[in-house]
């Protein structure tokens, strides 16, 4: 399936305003359609590393490429399974790396270190961050490792330029903390001595070549995940394209227990976060959906494909950018609103001097219109006297100008 006909527009603007770094095998189907049929898997150790039993471990990772490629340098996904860090396997993510090996890339499953609860009991919050910390920095050691592979022995003939993270469920939560979480971000107490323990946000997994090899990836590809702030992301990180059903219990949509354990802000927060600052990413919410069942009943399959359309023409459209930053692409227009939080009365709202009058509307978390308000002038006072407490999105409407997406919380 092509990408014009279900990914939103401003993929397509954004992606081909990035830095070079075009992969020599774009040609407007290949990592969008299936062009090989069958793939390869090879089980092979990424990093060593220490267990929570303070064991030392080797982690592996089962790597999928399509057949009879010849092609000199493929970008790399590497993905994470779900199991609120005490189960699971790397096999569970097969038919993801499967979906996208067969469109060209080389697709990745990483085995990451789980709590031990047969040993440990079940964990509570504070262990299941560490665990959490610990993964992240199993999945950057896997990051780093197909650098250090690319500029060595070329095993996989990864393109080192073009390395991007994903998973499901807690892997997602892994890779949205590997992609967004950093040393310039406002980190309670708690999760920083988490960090420090656990060797600092690069993790201690991998050999020591592995360490000098950067961690950075070019995108993240959240299915069902969250993040512990979502104020953690901003507009200078990577983008961002996610799936999430809305009456999720184990990842909240919006924000509460995952798997009644630890707090996290979900995708939903995650996104209106994003579009605040002006990130470039999409959420495809699924109403009704949960946790499991949006990914193994049919009901939903329309869903899931049109999410892969989606993952896969942003990861297509990053990989064959082929100029730098355009000054052109669409800048968001500042505006602010205020009080906020508000008492629930109402907000005032200032506009740039540029505009005499606006729409607006707000939604609510699931993407409901709740109100919607012509002719708004600046400074005005918009009354929402009829909206209950909770937390809204309020947009700007303009048809040739892109305003920041604002989050409202009502008390």
């Amino acid at each position: 399936m092509k990408k014009t006909l279900l990914i939103p527009l401003f993929f397509s603007v954004f992606c081909a305003a990035l830095l070079p770094a075009q992969n020599p095998g774009c040609d407007g189907s290949r990592y969008l359609d299936d062009v090989f049929p069958t793939v390869k898997k090879s089980t092979v150790v990424y990093a060593p590393t220490v267990s929570h039993l303070g064991q030392p471990i080797n982690l592996s990772m089962d790597v999928y490429e399509p057949m009879g490629d010849n092609l000199s340098a493929r970008p790399v996904v590497i993905l994470a399974h779900g199991g609120s860090f005490i189960l699971g396997d790397k096999t569970m993510m097969q038919r993801w790396c499967e979906l996208l090996a067969k469109k060209g890339y080389v697709a990745v499953s990483i085995q990451y270190r789980l709590f031990p609860f047969l040993v440990l009991g079940i964990p509570d919050s504070t262990k299941i961050f560490d665990t959490a910390i610990k993964a992240t920095g199993d999945m950057k050691a896997a990051v780093r490792y197909f650098r250090e592979d690319a500029a060595t022995a070329n095993l996989f003939r990864a393109d080192a330029a073009n390395i991007f993270i994903g998973g499901y469920s807690a892997g997602a939560v892994t890779a949205l903390h590997a992609g967004f979480l950093d040393e310039n971000d406002q980190i309670p107490s708690f999760l920083q001595t988490l960090v420090t323990n656990n060797g600092g946000l690069e993790g201690i997994s991998g050999t020591p070549t592995n360490k000098t090899y950067p961690s950075q990836s070019k995108a993240v590809v959240n299915m069902s995940g969250g993040l512990y702030r979502s104020f953690w992301v901003d507009s200078t990180e990577s983008p961002l394209v996610s799936i999430h059903g809305t009456a999720d219990a184990t990842v909240p949509y919006t924000y509460g227990l995952a798997a009644n354990i630890a707090f996290l802000e979900g995708s939903s927060l995650v996104h209106v976060h994003a579009e605040t600052v002006g990130l470039w990413n999409n959420l495809l919410t699924v109403p009704g959906a949960g946790h499991t069942d949006l990914y193994d009943q049919a009901q939903w399959q329309p869903y899931i494909d049109t999410f892969w359309v989606n993952a896969t023409t942003l990861l297509e459209s990053l990989a064959c950018a082929t100029v730098g930053i355009n000054e052109s692409a669409p800048a968001l227009e500042q505006w602010s609103i205020y009080p906020n939080p508000t008492s629930g009365k109402g907000f005032s709202i200032q506009l740039p001097e540029s505009e005499s009058s606006t729409d607006l509307q707000i939604f609510d978390l699931l993407g409901k219109i709740v109100f919607q308000q012509k002719n708004v002038v600046n400074q005005q006072f918009v009354h929402i006297n009829s909206l209950q407490k909770g937390i809204y999105l309020v947009q700007i409407l303009h048809p040739d100008k892109r305003f920041a997406l604002k989050q409202l919380v009502i008390e």
